[in-house]
């Protein structure tokens, strides 16, 4: 369970504007997202989702899509959301205010830029404070965080990744955090894809999820 302090973050996050962390609770939809591609495993992950009938926003580092524009590509042609995740995965808390923007920009650029309006980035690590949520702010950059974390960026066991997302502790609106690169990810994906719609969820993109 997130810590009392973590609690009121996530509080004042979901009431700051352009800011995206959990999603409409009125329609049975989710979020599965995807960080840190692509790499060697993307076609597997893109493969897999086709096999499951489900979209999802993938956030990429801009320095990997710039080496794999083939890959880009194919996360398009295969009708999911892009996005940035910054250009070389650096905290954007280390980064002075026009070296993050130009962070996002190159990577906008790698990615043949965003097709959903206002461009949609998620900090690396989920690191911001008050200087760098501002500066994409003013930027007109969407802000994309999430309430669910699968851990799987440590946990290796698929079976327990699965577990986090199960017995209703997913909720309609909820933005599910995955990476890439990983087997026991992509194990665990039948699972939760099988669990969610169980529980009668429907996995969409995150700009679908607020278009809702």
């Amino acid at each position: 369970m997130p810590s009392f302090r973590a609690r009121i973050r996530d509080a004042v996050m979901d009431r700051v504007p352009g800011v995206r962390r959990r999603g409409p609770a009125l329609a049975n939809r989710v979020a599965l997202t995807f960080d840190d591609g692509p790499d060697a495993m993307t076609p597997r992950y893109l493969e897999l989702l086709d096999k499951l009938g489900v979209p999802a926003t993938f956030f990429l580092v801009g320095q990997r899509a710039a080496a794999h524009p083939h890959l880009v590509r194919e996360y398009r042609r295969r009708g999911h959301q892009i996005a940035s995740h910054g250009f070389d995965h650096r905290r954007f808390t280390q980064l002075g205010r026009q070296e993050l923007l130009d962070q996002c920009a190159r990577t906008d650029e790698a990615i043949g830029g965003q097709l959903t309006g206002r461009s949609w980035v998620r900090p690396p690590h989920g690191s911001l404070d008050a200087r760098s949520l501002f500066s994409l702010l003013f930027a007109r950059y969407t802000v994309a965080l999430w309430s669910i974390d699968t851990l799987d960026h440590g946990e290796r066991d698929a079976d327990a990744i699965v577990a986090r997302c199960a017995g209703g502790g997913v909720r309609p609106g909820d933005v599910l955090l995955l990476h890439e690169g990983q087997q026991w990810t992509l194990d665990a994906l039948p699972g939760i894809v099988d669990g969610l719609r169980t529980a009668g969820l429907e996995c969409v993109t995150m700009h679908d999820l607020y278009a809702a």
